[in-house]
């Protein structure tokens, strides 16, 4: 019976998929997806190798692969100068450019059943019927527009539903031609913009005219491939640059994805699925997935080791998706068509996203459950569940999903209707206490002011006050005031210590961590779950450290009074907004939403932009400078920073190439030894 079951099987296998050889038992690479904090971490096997296509049919060179609505597959071979058609089971059934085609580079296949391919030796686009009859040439543009030396060598081809052509051409640099259907120049769409780096602003600056000039010619890099999908919109891919590697673009030409989606500067084909998931791959054989969001799906492939086993490439040079889903790609250097089957697992993240993508969050709820209980670090899939909870009105389960999700604009959402429930909730009984102390707060005023009932509390408090420590510590409040005077009777009587400076000190690193660790979620930038208090120690106290070395160093130099103490207790009382407001701010971001982040924004700036003025008189008190004398201090002081900064790290390096050669010696002595 068993053996029975088994010759079924593989009868099944051969009769459902004839043009494929055995498939691979496991998958030979690793499936990879971004975590919520954008790490990249290994999940279940998206897509299996399942075998090769074409394999009764000698291939040489497979530059593109293109696949039709009736599944028929086409493969151009520059190799063997023509396009291999085949039908959904992978029979050839015709071969299309014998005699006619010079190297051709890339093929595609319209609605109507024509085929186009881009020929880079004969610099034409031909035009074939579905019979293989050769139709129509389109050659290099007569169009003043064009321009007579730009360059014509077509390499890849689309066209959309209106019969417009997109030709990407070798050194295109202005864009995609776009022709129309019976070879008039329409213009250049989908132009890749040029970097602007820092170093290049710089350069700007300080070039003569003609300098300008020749940066003004700096051409942006041309596009690689492209492709389209149903609903006419093109994508493409480019090589070279670290923005907008992926474009989606829409009818102006204006990229509708992230600048910054990939970083990858080597892709080298990209095609688009039936529900406008997005495969890109790079020359290493990587093979990305992303939804039409560009929300980053799956990443698996990869080079080959020697080992040829399927599922790895030497040289891959085309991709294309089928109806089915099943992912085909050739391999230049080999000659072979490999394909890929979804798996069980991919294909719920693919009916999830179809129906996430039309807005039927709750339809798509059990897809997105299914998923996370084989993957519960799918931040796509939190983010889904989050917009279905939210759409049944339960708030603190979609906060609870948008947080592991990282989706901050989806966790104010649900936090407002969690705060706003609340609020109608509590609000009267908030409203009685808060008018209950107010009344009390009044009648204890009215009667300490007849009977001195607190007064025996006042001479109390004052008594406290009196002792030093604690008078030190309460005399941060009164730079919020009279910071001029402050600082006088900081450095001229004494009014504060280095014992309650060091106090002060570590109230800061205690407030810093407090912030950092505990600002609310929506305004948080810190999402790791590992903490290095000592690298958090550091970002504290190395710039505080070094700015009271260095700016002591000046002002000797350039006539400062003060004193090392002076400005080591300056520097902290300087930072009394901070101390004293980072707290409550800290406790407000708890209870704002998103919509409230200027709030939370503009109080933070208030905050730092106190200390840095309390901070500049603090320099000019202290040592008694002029306004100029105080600014030129602090630009000397902040250069001196760098420089110190610097040396400690060569320091540093050279202490740790000296330990690495001391330790070498001592191996190889215990070695002969």
């Amino acid at each position: 019976m068993q053996q029975f079951f088994k010759i079924f099987i593989c009868a099944a296998i051969f009769v459902l998929f004839p043009f494929l050889n055995v498939a691979s038992a496991s998958a030979p690479y690793k499936t990879l997806i971004v975590s919520p904090s954008g790490d990249l971490i290994e999940t279940q096997t998206a897509y299996e190798p399942l075998g090769r296509l074409f394999t009764s049919v000698d291939i040489v060179n497979p530059e593109d692969i293109f696949i039709d609505d009736k599944g028929s597959i086409y493969v151009v071979d520059s190799g063997t100068k023509k396009v291999l058609v085949a039908n959904s089971k992978g029979d050839v059934v015709a071969e299309i450019g014998a005699g006619i085609l010079g190297l051709p580079k890339g093929v595609f296949v319209d609605e109507q059943g024509y085929i186009y391919v881009a020929d880079y030796e004969k610099e034409k686009v031909f035009r074939f019927s579905s019979k293989g009859e050769l139709e129509k040439e389109y050659g290099k543009p007569d169009s003043p527009l064009f321009g007579s030396k730009s360059p014509y060598k077509p390499q890849k081809v689309a066209v959309d539903r209106r019969g417009n052509i997109y030709v990407i051409g070798e050194g295109s640099t202005n864009g995609m031609m776009q022709l129309s259907h019976e070879g008039e120049f329409l213009g250049y769409y989908g132009v890749n913009r040029t970097e602007v780096s820092v170093g290049a602003v710089l350069r700007n600056l300080i070039a003569s005219e003609k300098q300008k000039a020749s940066l003004f010619m700096k051409t942006p890099p041309a596009p690689d491939n492209l492709a389209i999908d149903k609903e006419g919109l093109i994508y493409s891919v480019t090589q070279g640059t670290k923005t907008e590697v992926i474009k989606k673009l829409n009818v102006a030409g204006q990229n509708m994805l992230h600048p910054y989606i990939l970083d990858d500067a080597n892709l080298v084909d990209i095609t688009v699925d039936a529900n406008g998931n997005i495969f890109v791959m790079n020359a290493s054989g990587n093979i990305f997935e992303f939804d039409s969001y560009g929300n980053y799906l799956f990443l698996f492939g990869g080079k080959d080791d020697g080992t040829n086993r399927l599922g790895l490439f030497k040289q891959p040079s085309g991709i294309a998706v089928d109806q089915l889903g099943r992912i085909y790609v050739s391999d230049k250097e080999t000659g072979m068509i490999q394909v890929f089957e979804p798996t069980a697992f991919s294909n719920l993240v693919h009916e999830g996203i179809a129906l996430y993508k039309d807005g039927l969050y709750v339809q798509s709820q059990k897809y997105w459950e299914s998923v996370l209980s084989l993957n519960s670090s799918f931040g796509l899939a939190h983010a889904a569940m989050g917009k279905a909870y939210y759409k049944q009105q339960q708030y603190d389960e979609a906060l609870a999903e948008f947080r592991l999700a990282e989706d901050v604009w989806g966790y104010s959402d649900s936090f407002w209707e969690v705060r706003h429930a609340w609020m109608q909730k509590h609000l009267e009984k908030i409203l009685v206490a808060g008018f209950v102390l107010i009344a009390f707060y009044y009648i204890a005023k009215f009667l300490d002011k007849k009977k001195n009932i607190f007064g025996g509390l006042r001479r109390f408090w004052g008594n406290v006050k009196k002792r030093k420590l604690l008078s030190e510590l309460l005399f941060l409040f009164r730079f919020f005031k009279h910071p001029i005077d402050s600082f006088y009777d900081l450095q001229r009587m004494g009014k504060a210590s280095v014992l309650s400076a060091t106090i002060l000190y570590v109230f800061l690193f205690v407030a810093y961590l407090i912030h950092r660790f505990q600002t609310g979620f929506i305004f948080s930038s810190y999402r790791s779950d590992e903490t290095n208090v000592l690298f958090e120690f550091a970002i504290i106290f190395v710039p505080l450290l070094a700015f009271i070395i260095v700016n002591y160093l000046v002002s000797t130099i350039n006539d400062g009074e003060g004193r090392f103490k002076d400005i080591y207790i300056g520097t902290i009382y300087s930072l009394a907004p901070y101390l004293v407001f980072i707290l409550p701010l800290t406790l407000l971001s708890n209870i704002l939403s998103g919509n409230e982040y200027f709030v939370y924004l503009f109080s933070l700036r208030i905050i730092y932009a106190w200390c840095l003025v309390i901070l500049f008189i603090m320099i000019k008190e202290i040592h008694n400078y002029s306004i100029s004398e105080t600014i030129r201090n602090i630009l000397v002081t902040l250069f001196g920073m760098a420089i110190l900064l610097l040396v400690v790290f060569i320091i540093f390096v050279l202490m740790d190439q000296v330990y690495d050669f001391v330790y070498s010696i001592v191996k190889e002595a215990l070695l002969r030894v």
